[in-house]
């Protein structure tokens, strides 16, 4: 049993209402149910009484909720004491084109508050953070949430809205652009990165095209972003990629060009193994959903 289901179960214990308390956790009504179901059949006893109109508490409910609320005070007792006992690390995973706008601005308020936690960086393609997350390697990781095979075995929680941007070599027409429109990209040879959680940012991206009424039409498959820059100018291509890369010094010869469509975005996610127990998470998660000013919506895809 997670102990956010705890969480989740004070929660609807308040408001004794699946629509709302799965609208404050940021999560649906079936996964609030289930994880309800989940600890009462863990427990074999029966913590609600529900029809269609109501929901209330058994008398074994009545009970749990205290025991609930005993236990998560002891839980984050207990992380406080971890996290300013000393010795303590958080291995972070991040793209390395994105330390400057996912980590770099971000981190400072929960490096002073908890000045004996040592964070520790692995900056790395997408494939190389999933794939160390997965073996425990790192803790956290900071991507794109999208649906790719390995990413169905991880934790999402959203943190942010990321739009997309458009590489181009300096003398490609649309390079003095101020912004895009989809619709400017309809005749252009598109590039593309492997990988099977780059493919998948990728394949998403060109969603945004299809949409807009035309297929993005391949010129170059490429093993890394560096690759792709290289034979930008003799492929004429273009590459769309999340928009911190406008930030990023790959090559002076390169131009990015913001996508002005609202709905071409990513969401950046923190993300980790759903069996990672390192005390930090919870704590580091908060504040960096705090500081980016966005609830968390934990899913499992």
């Amino acid at each position: 049993m997670r102990i956010s289901y705890f969480k989740e179960f004070i929660v609807l214990s308040k408001y004794l209402n699946f629509s709302i308390a799965a609208d404050l956790l940021n999560m649906t009504q079936p996964g609030l149910s289930r994880h309800i179901s989940a600890i009462e059949n863990e427990l074999g006893i029966k913590l609600l009484e529900r029809d269609t109109h109501n929901v209330k508490l058994t008398q074994n409910g009545i009970s749990f909720l205290e025991s609930a609320k005993r236990i998560i005070d002891e839980y984050e007792n207990l992380l406080e004491k971890l996290v300013d006992a000393g010795s303590s690390q958080l291995r972070i995973g991040i793209p390395y084109f994105g330390i400057k706008r996912y980590i770099s601005n971000l981190v400072g308020g929960f490096e002073s508050a908890h000045p004996n936690v040592q964070l520790k960086y692995l900056p790395a393609y997408p494939e190389t953070i999933v794939d160390a997350l997965l073996s425990k390697q790192v803790d956290l990781g900071i991507l794109p949430r999208i649906n790719s095979p390995n990413s169905k075995r991880l934790v999402f929680h959203d943190a942010f809205r990321e739009h997309l941007t458009v590489l181009m070599h300096c003398d490609h027409p649309l390079a003095s652009k101020s912004s895009l429109q989809l619709a400017d990209l309809r005749n252009e040879n598109f590039l593309s990165i492997e990988g099977y959680y780059t493919g998948a940012m990728l394949e998403f991206q060109h969603d945004f095209c299809r949409r807009a009424g035309f297929e993005p039409r391949i010129v170059l498959t490429a093993k890394t972003i560096e690759e792709a820059v290289l034979n930008m100018k003799s492929a004429k291509g273009v590459l769309m990629m999340p928009g911190h890369l406008n930030e990023a010094s790959i090559s002076f010869h390169i131009k990015s060009v913001d996508l002005a469509e609202p709905q071409c975005y990513f969401t950046i996610s923190l993300c980790h193994h759903p069996d990672n127990n390192n005390p930090l998470l919870e704590p580091f998660i908060d504040y960096y959903l705090k500081v980016t000013d966005k609830k968390s919506v934990s899913i499992t895809i």
